[in-house]
């Protein structure tokens, strides 16, 4: 503490710097004169220099401001330095209005005045995407640390900012849960350590990039913290040694290496109470009552571990914090079935969120407009997925069913929270990752439906769980009617460089120095586009609007705009041993649960798939085919008719099942007229206004490929695709070596319904899927950038086009989903390798059919049934007649969009023939 003759003394300072600072000005007003530029940049200096308190050096600066303002009435670097100093002191004293307020006038004159210094705006954006993060306000924050390091990267003196930023930006997305975005912008930071050849900023980003992979559980995070810990000097500052050592701990846990994992946790705990960095010691304390819960299933010493968190908590001010202890002792105490104590932690942690709830009660949630104002969704909606999980917990403890309306209230808050995490993710790792992180709450708020008995509020979560990303491309699709052709063009060329350069880094060798050359441009051009979308989102609120919207239709518009037909929406939610059935009608309504084997499905796939062994083992498949029927369908109890199946997890071709134990060939093809969709949502989005179509009809039908593509010729495509074309009035076939990937993507936008006949891969996890077409190959990726296409139905008579990569949560991520994402609302796809035969007959039935007015569902139900009365028993095998399945729209194909071209050519001709007649009749009488 300050003596009164110490505290005398700095007061006398004070008045001596303030007095000289006014004498200054004084004199400088009365003799009309100014000092040179370089007078206010040694003041500027020297009160950054000075211990002067920010109060003063305040007052100091602004007596600075207004004198270079005087002097130098055009607005200048120096000017902008004062400014920017300003800022900076406002901010220490959480004067933010000033402190934003100052900086960005400082960023506007660096950025527009003839004296600008383009420079030190890195240093002005740096400090504000720390302001912003201090906040809250992320996409703010990331928005000046993204400016920051894009503008630093021209400017070999600012790497050292650049550096700050790259390490603040990473964390910051790390610590809302987007980690795919995190890991980008650590690689982006390894990239510029390098080549700074700053082995300690290089240590850092690696742990950063690693943690985020970690959180992700992909395990190449070991790899990258090991690596980190080797070049780890031995004087490195205590914040980077527990960064790496805490990481290293989560690695290890992931390893079951328990005891040294504890080791380290411990270790980095003292060094962080050493350093009175509160916020980091109650991470360490979460992650160690994690590794004791997660791993060790010791939920007791989990318990300690979290309450001993709380003090660092509540010292670090950071509130989600402190949520998250809360929430991590109430899940300790569920896992030791103390329901109703877990309860009250899982309260006070959302009565600690800063969204204004102060509600105690167990039944109250956060409302909309509270979940808006939070910062952190994954904080917000795991407590409210755990405290529905408890109430419905205590339900099944007490029998009480108040606590199960208790928990669907709990579920509905969780799912809104969920909805407003998405939209601030990026990128499909990322959000496919937060997809299977939702599916257990889906999972318990389903089941509490069941319990209930309520199907209405149970159709949300069904909807919700699937399909997300896939309803999000076409409300963006729909949300593109409100911008201009220039903001579609400069989108989509944005879009094409993000893809062409990531297939230019896959074929790049990884040790390459061109390798982090493209490395660096993916990222950018990344950057880039997510710059523009955020700023259309915010030129064009009617585009953000329809962008985002995740209002799912209920039961009452399904019944009116989806099932007005006599249709039957069946969708399933597939748990662990269990499914739930939601069957919907224009008569009922019905929730059920059934048992489920997923040895079952699995199997009847592998028998459909194969011939050879199908005929072998046909009791079996009969057997599998009965029992699905009899746990998915029979339930229902539906007789016959359309049926649009929304699956989940394994896409079934209901079509083989049989309803009859004792008749091998009671297909359930011949009672029901079988379509899917990915999510029933899907089926109610309304698509821009389609144009008229230049083709009524495309044909595409390679028959040869490029030697390099290594694939058998498909002989008498080319025939089958002539006497397809020939029943339609503006057909365009395109066979043989014109058929290319070019010519397919020039025609397929402007083509009514498009005829595949190719070679296609299903690809694998690593590899996308691939269409084939003469001369090359068009990979997933890239057909997802077709955009305005007016094609309302697509056949890919292709192999495996509707398998792919499985995502949960989503589904099979195949050729016809790409397509699907494009806009085109029915694509008719094959499960397996097809006989080109059966293949060939198929498909020219279905088009005979559709021509005939059919709807798509029911011609295709009658090509096949068609098929089976033509051929005998060794090839009405399911293989031969079942690979190709419906998704999406139903309905008839519009009549302009086919003809039969003979039918025109014949009433052409018998009108030629009576004009003709009444012309000699009418001589004739002359």
């Amino acid at each position: 503490m300050y003596t009164c003759t110490q505290a005398s003394h700095i007061k006398n300072i004070l008045r001596r710097q303030l007095l000289i600072i006014s004498c200054l000005l004084s004199a400088f007003c009365a003799h009309a004169q100014c000092p040179p530029p370089s007078w206010f940049m040694e003041k500027i200096t020297a009160i950054e220099q000075s211990g002067l308190p920010d109060n003063i050096r305040l007052q100091q600066l602004d007596s600075l401001r207004l004198l270079q303002l005087r002097c130098f009435p055009q607005k200048d670097s120096i000017y902008a330095r004062i400014l920017h100093r300003m800022g900076d002191l406002y901010h220490y004293a959480q004067k933010w209005p000033d402190a934003l307020a100052f900086t960005k006038e400082a960023v506007a004159v660096n950025r527009s005045s003839k004296g600008r210094q383009e420079s030190f705006l890195v240093n002005s954006y740096f400090n504000l995407g720390v302001f912003y993060n201090k906040l809250f306000l992320y996409p703010e924050s990331q928005h000046y640390f993204d400016s920051c390091i894009l503008t630093g990267l021209h400017y070999p003196e600012k790497r050292r900012i650049v550096m700050m930023a790259l390490e603040a930006r990473a964390f910051s997305l790390y610590g809302t849960g987007d980690y795919q975005r995190a890991a980008e912008a650590a690689d982006l930071g390894i990239l510029v350590a390098q080549r700074m050849q700053d082995t300690l900023w290089e240590v850092a980003m690696l742990a950063q990039k690693a943690q985020s992979l970690l959180a992700m559980e992909d395990s190449t995070a070991g790899l990258l913290i090991r690596k980190a810990l080797r070049l780890l000097p031995p004087d490195a500052p205590p914040a980077h040694q527990v960064a790496c050592y805490t990481i290293y701990a989560g690695v290890l846990g992931k390893e079951k290496q328990y005891r040294p994992a504890i080791a380290a946790y411990r270790q980095a705990l003292r060094v962080n109470r050493q350093q009175q960095s509160w916020d980091q010691c109650a991470r360490n304390m979460l992650d160690l009552g994690n590794l004791y819960m997660d791993d060790m299933k010791d939920a007791g010493h989990a318990f300690s571990s979290y309450k001993e968190g709380i003090p660092f908590a509540r010292q670090s001010g950071d509130p989600y914090i402190l949520a998250g202890v809360y929430n991590n002792i109430g899940t300790a105490c569920w896992k030791q079935r103390k329901y109703r104590e877990a309860l009250s932690w899982y309260q006070r942690g959302l009565n600690t969120l800063p969204v204004h709830f102060r509600d105690s009660s167990l039944q109250a949630n956060p409302d909309y407009h509270m979940l808006r104002e939070a910062t952190n969704d994954y904080f917000v909606s795991t407590l409210l997925s755990n405290k529905g999980e408890s109430l419905l917990a205590l339900f099944k403890s007490t029998g009480d069913s108040l606590w199960l309306q208790y928990a669907l209230k709990a579920y509905q808050a969780a799912d809104m929270s969920v909805d407003l995490m998405r939209w601030k993710q990026y990128g499909e790792p990322s959000r496919l990752f937060w997809r299977i992180r939702t599916r257990a709450m889906y999972e318990k708020a389903i089941e509490t439906c069941y319990l209930l008995q309520d199907a209405p509020a149970a159709f949300r979560f069904f909807e919700k769980s699937r399909a997300v990303l896939l309803n999000d491309k076409l409300n963006e699709l729909g949300a593109r009617k409100y911008l201009s052709a220039a903001d579609i063009s400069r989108e989509q060329q944005l879009r094409i460089r993000v893809v062409s350069l990531q297939q230019e880094l896959d074929a790049t060798p990884p040790d390459s120095s061109m390798h982090q050359t493209v490395y660096q441009q993916l990222l950018h051009a990344r950057d880039a586009l997510e710059r523009f979308i955020r700023g259309l989102e915010k030129a064009h609120p009617a585009y953000y609007q329809y962008k985002y919207d995740t209002a799912v239709h209920t039961v009452t518009d399904i019944r009116r705009r989806l099932l007005s037909q006599g249709e039957t929406l069946v969708s399933y939610f597939v748990a662990d041993s269990s499914a739930y059935i939601l069957g919907i009608s224009a008569g009922s309504c019905k929730l059920l649960k059934t048992t489920f084997r997923h040895t079952e499905v699995q199997e009847l796939m592998q028998l459909c798939t194969s011939p050879t062994l199908l005929e072998v083992q046909y009791r079996q498949y009969c057997r599998l085919a009965w029992h699905l029927y009899h746990r998915l369908f029979a339930p229902l109890q539906l007789t016959a008719g359309r049926v649009i199946i929304s699956p989940d997890e394994y896409l079934i071709p209901f079509e083989v099942l049989q309803s009859d134990s004792t008749d091998y060939s009671s297909y359930l093809l011949k009672k029901f007229a079988f379509s899917y969709t990915y999510a029933a949502g899907s089926l109610m989005k309304t698509m821009p206004v389609r144009t008229a179509a230049t083709h009524s009809l495309l044909g595409i039908a390679p028959v040869n490929y490029a030697a390099s593509l290594r694939l058998q010729p498909l002989n008498g495509a080319d025939q089958s695709l002539r006497l397809i074309g020939s029943n339609y009035r503006g057909a365009l076939n395109i066979t043989g070596e014109r058929a290319t990937r070019q010519r397919f993507l020039e025609q397929l936008p402007h083509s009514s319904i498009v005829q595949l006949y190719t070679h296609a891969s299903a690809g694998d996890q690593d590899k996308d899927p691939v269409l084939y077409l003469a001369d090359s190959a068009l990979y997933l990726p890239e057909i997802q950038l077709l955009r305005d296409t007016v094609t309302s139905l697509l056949i890919l008579s292709t192999c495996e086009s509707g398998a792919g990569r499985h995502a949960r949560g989503e589904g099979v991520l195949s050729l016809a989903r790409g397509f699907t994402l494009t806009g085109i609302p029915a694509v008719v796809t094959s499960l397996w390798q097809m006989n080109n035969e059966a293949t060939y007959e198929l498909t020219e039935n279905f088009h005979r059919l559709l021509l005939q007015g059919l709807r798509k569902d029911e011609a295709l139900q009658q090509a096949r049934l068609q098929y089976l009365r033509n051929h005998d028993s060794g090839h009405q095998l399911p293989y031969f007649w079942a690979a190709a399945i419906l998704i999406g729209d139903t309905s008839a194909i519009p009549a302009p969009a086919a003809g039969n071209s003979r039918l025109y050519w014949w009433l052409a001709v018998a009108v030629v023939g009576i004009l003709t007649l009444i012309y000699l009749f009418r001589k004739k009488r002359s």
